[in-house]
């Protein structure tokens, strides 16, 4: 049985709420839609890390290009950009993924606090829900990896097929608009899911805990 049906089955009660549940099932839902959200963040994590990892090593192939065309390709004009742009582009990438870690080992430090008594384990899910609610360090990483990386790379492509950023203007702000589109949509993805299922689930927590401590 899952929270969802306890809950379902905490409703029809017609006793006191929980007076009917069996707590040890609820222990067991609890701990199983905890491990839900690990397994969540685990592969939101890893996602990052390994885009990240990628896009870093992308940009270090094309700075070492640009390098190699400036030493040994004369008839190729390397400029100031073309080692400014792979540079961001890792330190972007660098940035998303530190933002992740730094997120994730904030969140470990702050489920030490709780134990394993029922109140706890609703607490400890309330603080998660209350991270995945707040949108701020993936709206950042989002920025990061769908904003400013995709950027640099189209842009360093444009550069390896020896055309000039200044001769095509219209392709930049292409980029740019598409690069905005793209944060826009992850960004408006994650509210949704947020307002539609994070929240009601926080929701449905905190009115177990408040009859947990009621009367």
């Amino acid at each position: 049985m899952n929270l969802d049906e306890l809950m379902a089955v905490w409703r029809t009660q017609d006793a006191a709420p929980l007076h009917g549940v069996d707590k040890t099932l609820l222990h067991l839902a609890l701990r199983q839609d905890e491990a839900k959200r690990q397994k969540e963040r685990r592969i939101e994590r890893w996602v990052t890390y390994i885009a990240s990892a990628g896009l870093v090593a992308a940009m270090a192939l094309f700075l070492a290009m640009m390098i190699y065309f400036h030493r040994h390709r004369p008839d190729k004009v390397v400029t100031g950009w073309d080692y400014a742009l792979p540079i961001v582009g890792a330190a972007a990438a660098l940035l998303a993924g530190g933002a992740m870690y730094v997120g994730h080992r904030a969140q470990v430090r702050r489920e030490q606090r709780f134990g394993e008594s029922l109140r706890d384990q609703l607490n400890r899910g309330i603080a998660q829900l209350d991270v995945r609610a707040t949108i701020t360090r993936v709206t950042l990483v989002v920025m990061l990896l769908a904003g400013i990386c995709p950027i640099a790379f189209l842009l360093l492509i444009h550069r390896i097929n020896e055309k000039s950023i200044s001769d095509d203007g219209y392709m930049l702000v292409w980029l740019i608009l598409m690069s905005v589109f793209g944060v826009a949509t992850g960004v408006w993805s994650i509210r949704q899911q947020a307002r539609d299922v994070v929240l009601p689930h926080k929701r449905r927590l905190e009115a177990l805990l408040k009859d947990l401590d009621g009367p």
